[in-house]
């Protein structure tokens, strides 16, 4: 299994792209043997739904569907949040 906690980048299928504060990932694997990635993304930029690639420091990728977007205002101002899932094939 797979997790990460820390900053990563957004880039969307149109070509977009957003820096991501803070993303918590983790790797799952499903009773049926498929693995599952799915998490949680914070930032200051603006954030659309769809589909979309992460991209982390470490040099790791993969393609996600960013859902739930929110939008939240604070004192340091406006931020947003979204749900990230990504699904790949069975495992061995």
């Amino acid at each position: 299994m797979f997790s990460y906690s820390g900053p990563a980048r957004l880039v969307y299928a149109d070509g977009s792209a957003a820096d991501l504060d803070r993303v918590d990932l983790i790797e799952t694997v499903t009773e049926a043997g498929y693995w599952q990635l799915s998490g949680a993304a914070t930032s200051a930029e603006a954030l659309d739904g769809g589909d979309a690639r992460i991209k982390l420091p470490t040099g790791g990728e993969a393609d996600v569907l960013v859902s739930n977007v929110r939008e939240g205002t604070s004192a340091r101002g406006v931020s947003y949040s979204a749900r990230l899932l990504g699904a790949e094939g069975r495992t061995a």
